[in-house]
């Protein structure tokens, strides 16, 4: 009997037991078959803040170039935007004919004024010679009263007509330091050193009250970008930048910074002098990097971990308790050199996927490799 209790028992164990082996080489089978994903941890780091902006050369002290000649032809241009010039030198030249006619004109009506002149002054030498006589004849009675009178307001003439000569010259002088004055402003120029940034100027074109040149003083060029209100607040005078000019790379430093907040932008101007690169022209659109002070961040991640939505939203991939993918929502701060700073979603010490790449979906299970 006991042989047959035993011999009823045994398929019953052998059974038992295949079944538990079967059901561990299919779990082996299961987590074999599952993706491996790397994980990386969320941790605090130190971030280098490097801000990118974007400008255009412009001059540190723009000079507008003009002349007070207002309606005279211009004969000549001498000058081309880049070029270099001296304090002095001629920009270009206006069309004096007309100028030069009225410069003699005003020299011989000078001429005929001072004549004039000494020909009332000799008459009036002679008058009052004349009076003085005739006082002296007076008192004898060699002349009447009425001859003496006569002779008073000839001298009385006489002055007055000098003092009209006097003015005359005086007009017709003022009227030859004007042609004078426009025969030298015909001449149009340079007001300091620097390099020509702008030409209005045109053979043949009349000239009114607008410039005819632009030069930027000494030749000093810098960058003008416009700044947000929220980075301008992280910017100071003297901050070292890096200057990026069509192929050229150079340094420069911040040299101002806009007191007023554009309200319609809300950005305001910073202006960086930068050491002068060879063929830079006004208005070249250039890239500033300015490195801002280090900054602690609490929770950080490997960019590459940071996915993002159509609406530019960003999230990370996390493997919850049944090694399945889910998405999770963040928000970032501060991106650099490949370390992204995150505001909001995650811990210090959270792991989540280190590259979600497209063939992990929410909702796959997956074997997570932390390291």
């Amino acid at each position: 009997m006991k042989k047959l209790i035993l011999l009823s028992v045994l398929p019953i164990l052998f059974l038992t037991a295949c079944q538990e082996q079967n059901n561990e080489q299919a779990n082996e089978q299961t987590k074999a078959a599952l993706m491996k994903v790397n994980m990386v941890q969320v941790q605090p780091a130190t971030l280098t803040q490097t801000l990118r902006l974007s400008g255009a050369i412009t001059a540190k002290e723009d000079v507008a170039v003009g002349t007070a000649l207002l309606g005279l032809q211009i004969q000549s241009v001498n000058v081309e935007v880049g070029d270099v010039v001296k304090k002095g030198q001629v920009l270009a030249t206006l069309e004096t004919s007309n100028v030069q006619s009225q410069l003699r004109q005003n020299d011989a009506n000078l001429q005929r004024a001072k004549a004039n002149l000494v020909s009332q002054q000799s008459a009036l030498t002679e008058a009052e010679t004349t009076l003085k006589r005739y006082q002296t004849l007076i008192k004898s009675d060699a002349i009447s009263r009425q001859e003496l009178e006569q002779q008073q307001a000839k001298a009385r003439a006489a002055r007055a007509a000098v003092r009209a000569a006097n003015a005359e010259i005086a007009q017709v002088q003022a009227q030859l330091d004007d042609s004078r004055y426009q025969r030298k402003k015909a001449e149009v120029l340079a007001p300091a050193d620097g390099i020509i940034t702008q030409r209005r100027a045109e053979v043949g074109n009349l000239t009114d009250s607008n410039a005819l040149f632009h030069l930027a003083r000494n030749g000093e060029l810098e960058v003008t970008v416009d700044v947000s209100a929220e980075d301008l607040s992280l910017l100071k005078t003297g901050l070292q930048a890096e200057i990026q000019v069509l192929d050229q790379t150079t340094s420069g430093q911040i040299r101002l910074l806009s007191s007023q907040i554009a309200q319609t932008s809300r950005t305001g101007k910073v202006r960086i002098q930068l050491q002068t690169p060879a063929q830079i022209t006004l208005g070249t659109p250039a890239l500033v990097l300015i490195k801002l002070p280090e900054m602690q961040a609490q929770t950080t991640l490997p960019l590459s971990a940071v996915n993002f939505n159509a609406d530019g939203t960003a999230f990370v991939m996390v493997v919850n308790r049944n090694q399945q993918i889910e998405r999770r929502p963040i928000s970032l701060g501060e991106v650099n050199q490949g370390t992204a700073e995150i505001l909001s979603g995650l811990k210090v010490g959270e792991q989540v996927v280190q590259k979600a790449g497209a063939l992990i979906n929410e909702g796959d299970r997956v074997e997570p490799m932390v390291k």
